[in-house]
């Protein structure tokens, strides 16, 4: 298999992880695709649009999960009696 191909799959397998929640399996993944970037040759246009692709919906996926742990941590604060955190957001007012 061509190394870009090698990476494309790994990041095919990467986002397989972060589907299943199961973290040990997310970093094992994401191993897997650091070394295999690491014996990358120039890709053609087709398979850097593919990366990409890839690379956008990982990075959706995992703005996904934070929110879900922000929102379950919030709950939680709040079923301890505490607060939620007061923040800033980008406008400058505060908000909960």
């Amino acid at each position: 298999m061509p190394p870009f191909e090698v990476l494309l799959a790994a990041m095919r397998d990467e986002l397989d992880a972060l589907d299943s929640d199961d973290a040990v399996r997310i970093e094992a993944a994401t191993a897997l695709k650091l070394a295999a970037l690491g014996t990358t040759v120039a890709p053609t246009p087709d398979e850097l649009h593919a990366a990409q692709a890839l690379n956008a919906l990982a990075s959706a996926r995992t703005s996904t999960l934070i929110a879900g742990v922000t929102r379950r941590l919030a709950a939680l604060a709040t079923a301890a009696g505490r607060p939620a955190a007061l923040t800033y957001g980008r406008n400058g007012r505060t908000s909960l």
